[in-house]
């Protein structure tokens, strides 16, 4: 990428400006040049932490030559995702590697997690968690070279939505659409069938507020089953058309699978999945895709591979103590 030197930042010629937002907002300090006529998205500089994508999209870009306005290739490929407020998501240039941006990176968020930590009340133990593909030897060695430890497998899955199978649900429970005064019913439910499993945090309600506001809180594709009033079983189904149009392909996702314990057994979660997996094929998608706990204790690994799922990665979680 090139551009006239007359046009190229530089430190007399810029003007910084700021733009205002509240906690929580994106908030960049954009140098303008060329009397301001030109607005230079590579020139960011870090501002409160309020700004988290500005401070790390600045780490991303460089300048090979100020004088000419050439830019080194950018590890990004483009401004980074908030899918909900406490998630980013950046998509490193695959074709550029060892360039140095891993540590600086880890750098920075050991220091945002060790601020939202010290900004939630309790002296419970807390740890920096941190994933990768098992295959991804490069990130591998990055995190042991940070002091993590692998603890925990998951298997991403998937299938494709040809022959789908058919399966009722148990006398007595009928499923039906989940009406926004019940959906923190739901999302309570769906927290009291996890909390027997490994690594369950108690949520807040705050993380109720983010799980809404996310871009995959989707509740017109969940399935969920009821007994009366009460929401026994659940798949949050979802389809990120963000990531499908990126990949250039046509998937839905059949995540938060769960059923309260006295349910178990009685295939209220197989029957929730295929009707799922019916439902994204009439939506026009052409495969279905989880992720499962490898130790998961209740068989999910099982009952997912019996529904056609095959797993195409494995995912490691890293941990190390976050001090207080």
């Amino acid at each position: 990428m090139e551009r006239d030197p007359s046009t190229a930042p530089s430190q007399t010629a810029s003007t910084p400006t700021t733009q205002k937002g509240k906690r929580g907002d994106t908030l960049r300090y954009t140098g303008f040049v060329a009397g301001d006529a030109y607005q230079d998205p590579h020139k960011t500089q870090a501002g409160p932490f309020y700004g988290q994508q500005a401070l790390v999209f600045s780490r991303l870009l460089s300048y090979e030559s100020m004088t000419t306005g050439k830019l080194a290739p950018d590890l990004a490929v483009g401004m980074p995702e908030q899918p909900d407020a406490q998630t980013l998501i950046f998509h490193i240039n695959p074709e550029i590697q060892n360039l140095g941006i891993d540590l600086p990176m880890q750098a920075w968020m050991k220091i945002r997690q060790l601020e939202i930590s010290r900004a939630i009340p309790g002296e419970d133990e807390r740890v920096y968690v941190q994933h990768c593909a098992q295959q991804d030897a490069r990130r591998v060695q990055v995190l042991e070279s940070c002091d993590y430890s692998a603890v925990r497998w998951f298997f991403s899955m998937s299938r494709d939505l040809n022959d789908l199978p058919q399966v009722e649900l148990p006398q007595g429970v009928e499923v039906h659409p989940a009406m926004p005064s019940e959906y923190h019913k739901v999302w309570e439910r769906a927290n009291e069938a996890f909390s027997e499993h490994w690594g369950f945090v108690e949520p807040r309600e705050e993380d109720y507020q983010v799980w809404r506001e996310g871009r995959w809180f989707q509740p017109m594709l969940w399935q969920v089953a009821w007994d009366g009033s009460e929401p026994v079983g659940q798949v949050e189904n979802f389809i990120d058309s963000v990531e499908n149009e990126k990949l250039g392909r046509l998937r839905g996702y059949t995540e938060g699978i769960s059923v309260l314990k006295p349910y178990r057994g009685k295939g209220i979660a197989r029957a929730l999945i295929a009707r799922s997996l019916r439902m994204l094929k009439e939506l026009n998608m052409q495969e279905a895709a989880l992720t499962v706990d490898s130790g998961n204790a209740s068989g999910a690994l099982g009952l997912y591979e019996n529904m056609g799922y095959r797993t195409y990665r494995t995912l490691v979680e890293w941990r190390k103590p976050l001090p207080r």
